[in-house]
Formats: structure tokens, sequence, C-alpha cells
């Protein structure tokens, strides 16, 4: 992941997805990475992570669109072949299991444990987590909103309803 997002296109990938992110151009959109079918599948994954609750899903705020463009655009040939391969080959039985999440939630658990055979996930979930949280939706409504200009307050109290600033049991990490 660290290599994608210093890559010099992923700030203007970033910006520009952020501000072209009406409906129309996103119904258009063709990929650039993943075939059609695959990023289908991609499509329920993020939403998988990132499900629709009080706040859109990952797929309403087109993350899976955006996973596409960066894994286009800033990661390596080496790197594009080995997400590719082991994506597919991790598909078919992600599109037949009858427990996606429950299947999505392994692959987590083994990607983050250093299982190489999973390794493909990590930067999925990451940029998911990233542009999410960087859409307007995430900012204004999965998480505590403050709008600016307004009063500072550098100290802030978490409890159990304060949402993404609290205790998560994400992995961030790589």
């Amino acid at each position: 992941m660290g290599m994608a997002t210093s890559h010099a296109l992923f700030p203007s990938i970033l910006t520009g997805f952020m501000t072209g992110c009406s409906s129309s151009e996103k119904n258009e959109y063709s990929p650039l990475f993943f075939s059609e079918d695959e990023l289908e599948q991609l499509k329920v994954m993020v939403d998988l992570v990132l499900p629709e609750t009080r706040s859109k899903s990952a797929s309403q705020v087109n993350c899976h669109l955006f996973v596409d463009e960066v894994f286009a655009k800033c990661l390596t040939g080496d790197q594009q072949e080995v997400i590719k391969k082991e994506f597919n080959a991790f598909l078919e039985e992600f599109k037949r299991h009858d427990n996606k999440l429950a299947l999505l939630s392994e692959v987590d658990q083994k990607a983050y444990t250093g299982n190489t055979e999973f390794r493909w996930f990590i930067p999925i979930k990451q940029y998911t987590l990233i542009v999410f949280f960087t859409s307007q939706e995430g900012e204004t409504v999965a998480s505590n909103y403050v709008s600016v200009p307004g009063d500072y307050n550098g100290n802030l109290n978490a409890d159990k309803s304060t949402l993404n600033y609290g205790d998560t049991a994400l992995r961030y990490y790589l």
C-alpha cells in the first residue's frame, strides 16, 4: 500500500475521485484494472467491509471504482500481476460460497497474520477504508461531524457512542 500511496498520481486520483463522484459519471465507468465481472465481485467485497448502516455502504460511495483506478494507475506491473492472480484464484470460491461475510472475515484474518496467499486483500480493504472515510458520507454521516468554522475543542471525550474516533477492531496496518 505504501508504494501506491506514495505514487505521484495517488493524490490527484484521490482528489479527482472525491470531486467527480456524481452518480451519472460513475454509471458510465469502464473498469481499468478489473474485468466487469471482477469489479462486480469487488463491489460485493467492499460492501462486506463497510455495509450500509445509518450511512451508505462502500459501493454506494463508489469505493470499488476507486480501488480499480488506483490499482490500474499506481501499482507496478509486478504488483498488478500478483493481485490479479491471487484475487482471481479466490474469486470462484467467493462466488459460490453461501456465507460471504464469514469467508471474507477468514481471508481478512489470514491476510493480516502473514498468509501471502491472501495479501491481495490488504490493499483492497485499506483503500476502501481510505476512500470511504475521506468521502462526504464518511466524513459527515459515519463520523462525528463538526462543521467548520466553529469553536475549537481539542479535548473530545470518547465513549461507546463515539463513531470512528473510538475503539475499533479494524486493522489499518500492513
